[in-house]
């Protein structure tokens, strides 16, 4: 897969990745986070069986992958991802979040060199630097924080899940490597939706989650929950699997900085919502970070870490 077909779709998964925090934060106040990450990864395994019909038709036979290792990155990677992503959004100060999720790229590099022994790009430093800057200024909004930043304790859990994702990520496409990207996002989310379902079932028998989940009180809850399935989960991971495979780990969580950018542009076209001074700096970080990097690498001519 050539680069910028790539980088075509990590800006596409970063376009549908925009509403993810607030998507979240909306369903919360309906249901509890357990039942979410069950209902989400097992709701997009159907979608993803009927995209890999299509995708697959025709492609040789895929190298057999142990389902150890499936059931492995589907939940670990995925599974681990979606309930510590999800509580740390629950239990974190708005600001200190936006915080810990700009330093996605540094966490994937971090992450490459301690479990896969990848070199890092040095080339990247400043742009990660700039990006990271970007991504938490674009993504405070005044009072979000209360009466100024408050640790909630759930930074900690989105700190762990940018670890599992990016181990996810480049493990996923080791351990697959002639698999399409539709095949790896199923398995994904099949493993990680049967497991994340036992764990809400063993909860809500014990008493600690309500069981059965509550029903939407709205059609928009229920649209809300689909519309995040269809966008987050299907459309989203498979673009950011195909981005990995062709930029690396590092170059595509570059990229997905950009997603509080697109959740300013969501809120100023429906809502006429006016972009603070700080927000907007922190926009021109984030691309002025993704084109600087871009520009190094290319001029140098070597591939991103």
């Amino acid at each position: 897969m050539g680069r910028w077909v790539g980088v075509a779709g990590l800006l596409l998964a970063a376009l549908f990745w925009g509403g993810m925090i607030p998507l979240t934060k909306y369903q919360l106040e309906r249901w509890d986070p357990y039942f979410l990450v069950a209902a989400r990864s097992l709701g997009a395994a159907p979608l993803l069986w009927l995209m890999m019909q299509v995708t697959d038709r025709g492609r040789p036979a895929p190298s057999a992958v142990p389902r150890w290792k499936q059931w492995t990155f589907g939940v670990l990677g995925n599974g681990g991802f979606a309930v510590f992503y999800t509580l740390g959004v629950q239990f974190s100060d708005p600001i200190l979040a936006a915080i810990v999720t700009a330093t996605a790229p540094a966490v994937a590099a971090v992450t490459d060199r301690v479990f896969f022994g990848l070199p890092f790009n040095r080339l990247m430093v400043p742009g990660l630097i700039a990006s990271a800057i970007g991504c938490a200024l674009a993504s405070v909004s005044p009072g979000s924080g209360g009466n100024g930043i408050a640790f909630g304790g759930g930074e900690l859990l989105i700190l762990l899940s940018t670890i599992c994702w990016a181990w996810y990520s480049t493990v996923a496409q080791r351990w697959c490597r002639d698999w399409s990207q539709v095949r790896i996002t199923f398995v994904t989310m099949a493993t990680s939706g049967i497991a994340m379902t036992l764990l809400y079932l063993v909860l809500g028998a014990t008493g600690y989650v309500a069981f059965p989940p509550a029903v939407p009180a709205r059609a928009i809850e229920g649209f809300s929950l689909l519309w995040y399935i269809v966008t987050v989960m299907v459309l989203g991971v498979v673009l950011w699997n195909a981005g990995v495979r062709a930029v690396g780990v590092v170059t595509a969580s570059l990229y997905i900085n950009l997603t509080p950018l697109v959740a300013i542009a969501i809120l100023v076209v429906l809502q006429g919502a006016q972009p603070t001074l700080l927000q907007l700096i922190g926009g021109a970080l984030v691309l002025v970070g993704i084109v600087y990097s871009e520009w190094r690498i290319l001029r140098a001519g070597k591939p991103a870490g």
